[in-house]
């Protein structure tokens, strides 16, 4: 098996790695680095790092992206003054409703994204919503591009056709950015 092809089937078979490399955010020299053993398992001998990141450049620009990581078409926002709101089941009824972005009840409390300002770590609200689309959408590969990148995740849920994503202010852009070169 040549060097090209052992790259080619790594990346074909890693979701993960499609999904960095069809972003365009992929570092190839990292990414070589962590194929370099299987490629060399499966051509049977010692290769080059090189040689490894001259295969993935080669398989870049023609790397599908996953079905299930396009966001073409979605409508994407941001929404600062974010924060974090525990309550217990006894202060509901002081909760002001109209401030609720997202809530749940769980293990007894009443665990809500809220509109406002908070005195600790200022979040940020990423919605993708698919307006168009027929089925729910998956967003997991999402979630393992944003990881791959180091933006911090605070939570991500996906409600019918839509994806929310809770994340520290200062990964805003980058998470937005990396949206908009989906589409």
């Amino acid at each position: 098996m040549k060097v090209t092809d052992a790259v080619k089937k790594i990346i074909e078979e890693n979701t993960l790695y499609q999904v960095i490399i069809s972003s365009g955010l992929a570092n190839l020299n990292a990414i070589a680095r962590e194929i370099k053993g299987p490629v060399e398992a499966l051509v049977n001998k010692n290769v080059k790092l090189n040689t490894i990141e001259k295969a993935l450049t080669k398989i870049a620009p023609i790397a599908s992206r996953p079905e299930d990581i396009s966001v073409k078409g979605a409508e994407i926002s941001l929404e600062s003054g974010i924060s974090e709101r525990t309550y217990s089941m006894e202060e509901l009824g002081k909760v002001d409703i109209s401030k609720l972005v997202l809530a749940i009840i769980d293990e007894g409390k009443l665990k809500a994204v809220v509109k406002e300002e908070s005195q600790g770590q200022s979040l940020v609200l990423l919605k993708v919503l698919f307006k168009d689309a027929k089925k729910p959408v998956p967003y997991h590969p999402l979630i393992m591009l944003f990881n791959s990148i180091g933006i911090n995740l605070m939570h991500a849920i996906r409600f019918d056709r839509n994806v929310y994503f809770i994340i520290p202010r200062d990964d805003a852009l980058k998470a937005l950015s990396v949206i908009e070169r989906l589409r």
